[in-house]
């Protein structure tokens, strides 16, 4: 039997998107192949706790790699992080080289990947490496960094992120956009790419409960609150649209969260609220939307696509989005009619937002959801995506 090494910086108990994506692909490979799967130990989201003692009843086995941890986003401590994870992995991949036939390198961002992919190119392993994030580019998005040093950093990192991609038997992008970005920008052939959009379990999001808040008009946001998730500008533009029996409603953990809060309060306002939900929650929560929200900085919407939007449609609901224009996010939701999206980092766009899905009819709301449950369960379900994964894998096999 073939033996299959999934390297996996975040897995459950964790319930970000990769973690929950590389659980669903460590189980079904079990069923051919002998999975094992290299993890550190849980930290994500920021602020949750975990007792972990291993996974049970699961048919692959985990590995816990005692490596350096560091959830907050510190660039030194991130950096040691990621490079003691895959170097400890790496060690792992010494002594069973000769026993190993394939590496999912899912490891930390750039250093770490680079890492696992010069180890698998020494032991002649092929691997496939997964990008939900697009670096250095998302490092610099954000920042206030003078531009000619974004140049320089950008210089450096650059080789670092084309070798993992250059030598991996194939590089899983999360959209068409995604993929033509890096194979002109890394100078890489474009078939090396794979497409396959983030999935979630659509059976998850069946047989949903009623709105409870039937008197209102109450927008979401359900997902990590950190500096690329633009929190602060919806909870700034929700209180000067001022919507009259509205409510904004804030789910999720992260490195800005207390800083939210704190805006919260110093802006007085009454009808925002922050709450944490467990995966399983996350369904029944959203069904108490009327809109769901989320806001990517400028220069994001293509290089970091939102992975809460597969959840987003197929909770049926509308989503208003402030993202970049030329965006497979607005794509999606305007050419296929589940939402409206704005210019990103803008808070008088996206107060029309607001107001935009304020003065709707409840019944066009509720069409547009219509809709965005259908675009989901067409493209965004396990059963569609995880086995474009898992085909792309049995090939290398061959």
């Amino acid at each position: 039997m073939k033996n299959i090494i999934i390297i996996s910086a975040v897995f459950p108990p964790e319930q970000v998107t990769s973690a929950l994506l590389n659980y669903d692909l460590a189980k079904e490979l079990s069923k051919n192949y002998q999975v094992t799967v290299l993890r550190p130990y849980p930290t994500r989201p920021i602020g949750m706790k975990f007792e972990y003692d291993g996974l049970k009843d699961v048919p692959f086995e985990t590995i816990l790699i005692d490596s350096y941890t560091h959830p907050k986003s510190e660039l030194i401590g991130r950096f040691k992080e990621a490079r003691d994870f895959s170097k400890k992995s790496v060690q792992y991949l010494k002594v069973h080289k000769d026993e190993i036939d394939f590496v999912y390198n899912d490891g930390w961002q750039l250093f770490g990947l680079n890492i696992i992919a010069k180890a698998c190119v020494k032991y002649c392993i092929p691997y496939i490496v997964p990008i939900q994030d697009i670096y250095p580019e998302c490092l610099l998005t954000k920042s206030h960094i003078p531009e000619f040093a974004k140049k320089i950093i950008n210089y450096i990192l650059l080789p670092i992120d084309k070798y993992y991609q250059k030598h991996a038997y194939r590089v899983r992008t999360i959209s068409d956009e995604m993929a033509d970005y890096l194979s002109s920008t890394r100078k890489i052939d474009r078939n090396k790419y794979l497409v396959v959009n983030n999935w979630q379990n659509d059976d998850d999001f069946k047989n949903l409960p009623a709105a409870k808040s039937l008197d209102k008009i109450v927008f979401e946001y359900v997902g990590s609150i950190n500096v690329h998730a633009n929190v602060d500008l919806m909870i700034k533009a929700f209180a000067e649209a001022n919507i009259p029996n509205s409510e904004l409603k804030i789910y999720g953990g992260g490195n800005q969260k207390e800083n939210c809060q704190q805006l919260v309060k110093d802006l007085g306002l009454t009808n925002v609220s922050f709450g944490f939900v467990s995966r399983n929650e996350i369904p029944a929560v959203q069904s108490d939307a009327s809109v769901l929200i989320l806001a990517l900085p400028s220069g994001n919407g293509n290089l970091c696509l939102p992975s809460k939007l597969t959840s987003y449609l197929l909770s049926g609901k509308p989503v208003l989005a402030s993202v970049d224009q030329d965006s497979s996010t607005k794509r999606i939701l305007e050419g296929e009619g589940c939402g409206k999206t704005v210019v990103p980092d803008n808070k008088d766009a996206l107060i029309k937002g607001f107001k935009y899905f304020a003065e709707m009819a409840k019944e066009e709301r509720e069409k547009m959801g219509e809709k965005s449950r259908e675009y989901a369960t067409t493209h965004l379900t396990r059963d569609v995506n995880l086995s474009l994964v898992i085909d792309s894998i049995k090939q290398s096999l061959q």
